[in-house]
């Protein structure tokens, strides 16, 4: 049978890869499009200068770039055969007229299909490459005989309405959750992927939490039942805490995920997991898969770019 040998989580923000002299542009976007930004600013302005001081930026940026490349060894040392990799969706492939609140993906193989760099904002332009390398088309494989089993496994035996993919749409580029995964965290080891895709953003049909870890340990169950004797690893992109930084509960959250309480996590108000917080869902649901295994926190890195303390919770573990 197969065996789920390893986990990963992972921020996958663009501020990753973005230059740290040029994360205060994103910040002054923030300011136009956050409705909070102004109050933000004002309950915070006794403090959030010094963790926008150029020296505090650059140092977290290195940090977490200090993380990926752990993360990307962890994954070529132990070389798992395929990656079940959750993330979620945000008007790349599912929008209104069609947003499931869980799906997979099985078709051969996924391209990523990025958008050419010239019609990318110019800020943008600067983070492109760590989803789309140097913008070249590229088609990544997928271990479809995982993912419909899943689909099956998840839907006949474990009560999951499981929507499924197996045509690529072809209308906007692979999710960003996925394509960060192939570009920053595989490196030149490409590993095939299914990817299973959360609805966590767009009310009104978002799994709570409690669902999330059901459908995770339901994960594990339908791998470990699968005759393959293939090594499989989890990978959950996303999170923590966006637009602004909330360090309060990345910390809360990571603190239960590595007590591995079921409970806590599953009572997580679904209050708190909204806009870019909801991704926290994303790793709900590799934690439970990963129940058998250790998580170890490589690190946490909470990374401000406006004085209204926009910015991300950058969060890198391993399970092993």
């Amino acid at each position: 049978m197969a065996e789920i040998t390893l986990g990963i989580g992972t921020s996958h923000s663009p501020m990753l890869s973005t230059p740290p002299e040029a994360l205060a542009g994103l910040g002054d976007l923030d300011r136009g499009r956050l409705a909070e930004f102004a109050g933000k600013a004002r309950e915070n302005a006794a403090w959030i200068g010094r963790e926008l001081a150029p020296e505090v930026t650059r140092a977290r940026h290195e940090a977490t770039q200090a993380a990926i490349q752990q993360l990307r060894g962890v994954l070529a040392e132990e070389a798992p055969d395929v990656l079940v990799v959750i993330g979620d969706d945000q008007d790349e492939w599912f929008s209104a007229d069609n947003q499931p609140a869980l799906c997979i993906y099985w078709g051969e193989t996924v391209e990523n299909l990025p958008p050419p760099i010239e019609r990318v904002p110019p800020l943008r332009q600067l983070s492109y490459w760590g989803f789309y390398g140097d913008g070249t088309n590229r088609a990544f494989p997928v271990d479809a005989t995982l993912g419909k089993y899943l689909v099956e496994t998840l839907t006949r035996e474990h009560d999951f309405d499981v929507a499924h993919v197996r045509v690529q749409p072809r209308h906007g580029p692979f999710g960003h959750a996925w394509n960060f995964v192939h570009q920053r965290i595989m490196g030149e080891r490409v590993v095939p992927i299914v990817p299973v895709m959360l609805n966590t953003y767009y009310p009104p049909n978002q799994p709570t939490p409690r669902r999330c870890h059901q459908l995770g340990r339901a994960i594990r169950q339908a791998v470990e039942a699968w005759p393959s004797g293939k090594r499989v690893g989890i990978v959950a992109s996303g999170g923590l805490s966006h637009f602004f930084v909330d360090e309060e509960l990345d910390r809360h959250v990571l603190q239960i995920l590595a007590k591995k309480d079921a409970d806590a996590l599953s009572a997580l108000p679904a209050a708190k997991l909204e806009s870019g917080n909801s991704e926290i869902r994303n790793w709900i649901t590799a934690a439970g898969a990963l129940e058998h295994l250790q998580m170890q926190l490589v690190d946490y890195v909470p990374s401000y770019r406006s004085e209204a303390g926009s910015g991300v919770g950058m969060a890198f573990a391993v399970w092993q």
